[in-house]
């Protein structure tokens, strides 16, 4: 599933909110959040959204894999484009 990671950390840009758009093996909520409570890091596949995307067509590409350390996730969502 894709999920929306919200970092405790700036972003690279410098933002004070630094967020990760994700794909990860879970099914659900509760599935990645047992995956976080085992776990010091877990991996995703990072996904990036075109620039050039209109908001109401925007397309998304896939990074590639990234590690998150657990204890700097803010909270988690389900990624709804």
């Amino acid at each position: 599933m894709r999920y929306l990671f919200t970092m405790n950390m700036p972003s690279f840009a410098g933002n004070s909110v630094h967020q990760i758009i994700g794909d990860h093996p879970a099914d659900s909520l509760d599935e990645l959040l047992d995956d976080l409570n085992t776990n010091d890091f877990v991996t995703v596949v990072e996904v990036y959204k075109d620039a050039t995307g209109k908001p109401h067509d925007s397309q998304y590409y896939l990074k590639g894999p990234i590690v998150l350390n657990c204890m700097h996730i803010g909270k988690v969502k389900e990624f709804i484009a």
